[in-house]
């Protein structure tokens, strides 16, 4: 099996293993209910259309590595690779613009799409641009 893991330089807030892994854990279960209450906002108001939208990730992110990671909810200022893969994440630079893109694909194609389809557009895209130096993976599935 192929190691798939991102590399980048970064400090880890939480060194123990085991306090880490129960951070890890109580962490997914905030960004599951983050994800509901987004959902709940957009139910109760149908009249408005959801918009996929930067701060949503943003905030989604943070819950996910808050206490984790100094960068939680922020993009990453470094370059950052994966491990195994041939993929070449965007530039630091091009970070905000290609999430930007991604989140106005979303927002355009609501009405028209299948929430499959859009679901699996976030979640190559997300990953393809890889905009976190951590989290990348558990914030693309929160967001699909």
């Amino acid at each position: 099996m192929i190691d798939r893991s991102t590399v980048a330089k970064h400090v880890e807030v939480e060194q123990d293993p085991v306090a880490r892994a129960r951070r890890e854990a109580e962490n997914g279960l905030k960004q599951a209910a983050l994800a509901a209450d987004i959902i709940r906002t957009h139910i109760k108001d149908p009249e408005r259309p959801f918009r996929l939208t930067q701060g949503i990730l943003l905030q989604l992110h943070h819950a996910a590595l808050e206490g984790l990671h100094p960068l939680a909810g922020t993009f990453r200022n470094v370059a950052n690779e994966i491990r195994g893969s041939q993929h070449r994440t965007a530039e630091v630079w091009q970070v905000a613009d290609e999430v930007a893109h991604m989140c106005e694909y979303v927002t355009t194609q609501w009405q028209t799409q299948s929430p499959l389809h859009l679901s699996a557009y976030v979640m190559w895209r997300l990953n393809w641009i890889h905009p976190f130096v951590d989290g990348n993976g558990r914030t693309a599935r929160a967001v699909s």
